[in-house]
């Protein structure tokens, strides 16, 4: 009985566990393929059988690199458009570049929302206000 009730319990927990995690990897490849786009990364749809082949052994949102015909290629797979974005070397260099000009710019604005907080005397509990109001 204890264990049914203890089921019963994990099942939407896990459920929202779940949701939580699709919907962060959606956020992070919908940001990596803006990303990509803007560093000049171009689309492309598997055209013959040998294309096909490979990019259903790619693993979906990772960026891969390799050598081809003395050339560095850069390629991500999107399993939502059926579509790789390829890119060489200065594309992904402005990838680069752009993941961290991103980064600095998220941890500025939540430095800067943190020095808010700590001006207003906030906190997670809501404003500070000592036992005797």
């Amino acid at each position: 009985m204890q264990s049914v009730l203890m089921m019963k319990m994990l099942i939407p927990v896990l459920a929202l566990a779940a949701f939580v995690l699709a919907s962060c990897a959606g956020a992070g490849s919908a940001n990596t393929k803006r990303l990509l786009s803007a560093s000049g990364f171009q689309t492309r749809k598997p055209q013959n059988a040998e294309q096909t082949q490979i990019y259903d052994q790619m693993e979906p949102y990772k960026l891969y690199n390799k050598e081809v015909r003395g050339k560095m290629v850069y390629a991500y797979k999107d399993p939502e458009q059926e579509v790789v974005y390829i890119g060489g070397p200065a594309e992904h260099e402005k990838y680069q570049k752009y993941a961290v000009e991103q980064r600095i710019a998220a941890d500025q604005r939540m430095a800067a929302e943190m020095q808010m907080e700590s001006a207003y005397r906030w906190n997670s509990w809501g404003p500070y206000r000592p036992w005797w109001y």
